[in-house]
């Protein structure tokens, strides 16, 4: 199940990804306010799970280069995910987000995916066009569109 593009945040306050300091507070806030989470702890731990599984996805030349648009908080977590070969490696939607909602405190399946969901979402306003075709292009049709 997907949600609708967000077109723009309710927020007027939200800052706009291409002018954020992108640190990985201003990155957690978005989301915390895009899916009105409580606290900011809940959004980063949200964050984390998500771009860490990115991480495992897709290949490690490609993890490099994301963490050069990611908040640097995640820079390393991100690296790390990937082992050296600089295979990506598949994995399907359930998967994926069965994999985030092992770290998250919402049990819901269809909940866990719409947060991950607006998390990709997110990632792919503050990555450069040419970085998100190139993941694009390294996931499977239904983690794709859950990033579009």
């Amino acid at each position: 199940m997907t949600t609708p593009p967000i077109q723009g945040d309710e927020n007027p306050n939200d800052p706009n990804p291409a002018n954020s300091s992108q640190t990985l507070a201003a990155f957690s806030g978005q989301v915390q306010r895009r899916l009105g989470l409580e606290t900011p702890s809940e959004a980063e731990v949200l964050v984390r799970s998500t771009l860490n599984e990115l991480g495992k996805a897709v290949s490690s030349g490609l993890a490099q280069e994301l963490t050069t648009s990611l908040p640097p908080e995640l820079s390393a977590e991100l690296r790390a995910q990937r082992p050296k070969d600089d295979a990506a490696r598949s994995i399907g939607k359930d998967a994926f987000v069965d994999a985030v909602s092992g770290h998250v405190t919402s049990v819901d399946a269809e909940k866990v995916e719409q947060q991950v969901e607006q998390v990709l979402r997110l990632l792919r306003e503050w990555l450069p066009e040419d970085q998100v075709d190139r993941t694009l292009e390294q996931l499977p049709g239904d983690l794709v569109a859950l990033m579009r």
